[in-house]
């Protein structure tokens, strides 16, 4: 397979829209696949921080909203974890997903606004033990300190809120 780049939107409709299908990262932020990437990984999986990786890869899904970035990141840990009371996904599998994590925000609110720091909170500790940390209440060794020890354990994850804008990303 190979991606086929040429394509053009055949009606004018959908070519006076905005599409977006990635975008060059700034110049302060490696990319995960580029040699530089590669090798950081490298390190880090023969360093024992790379712990949780592998966990979290064979659970990933994509979020079904632009606005589900905090409920995504939750069903893949929750995934990961294999925290018991999903629901029936298929058949008999059981699976997480961000549609249906509606505990303290309905899922329609969030889909209209995201979700905020707090909100995201209550709804993670609907379904697992939680360690709240906000970035202006801790310091940046206990930060890099509790990082190695998510990063070299495969039953402890870290979600991290960050500034899309501050990134200069969409």
């Amino acid at each position: 397979m190979t991606s086929n780049s040429s394509q053009v939107p055949q009606n004018k409709e959908a070519a006076s829209q905005i599409y977006f299908e990635g975008r060059p990262l700034p110049d302060n932020l490696i990319n995960f696949s580029s040699q530089t990437g590669k090798e950081l990984f490298k390190q880090a999986l023969n360093e024992g921080y790379a712990e949780s990786y592998f966990n979290l890869s064979s659970c990933f899904s994509h979020q079904m909203d632009p606005a589900f970035c905090g409920l995504s990141s939750l069903s893949i840990v929750l995934n990961a974890l294999q925290v018991k009371g999903a629901p029936v996904w298929k058949g008999p599998w059981r699976w997480w997903f961000d549609e249906i994590l509606n505990c303290c925000t309905p899922v329609e609110e969030v889909k209209k606004k995201g979700i905020t720091f707090a909100q995201f909170e209550c709804l993670a500790k609907c379904h697992c033990d939680v360690s709240v940390k906000r970035a202006d209440r801790t310091s940046k060794e206990e930060f890099i300190a509790d990082l190695k020890n998510v990063c070299s354990s495969s039953d402890v994850y870290m979600i991290i809120s960050f500034s899309r804008a501050a990134l200069k990303q969409t």
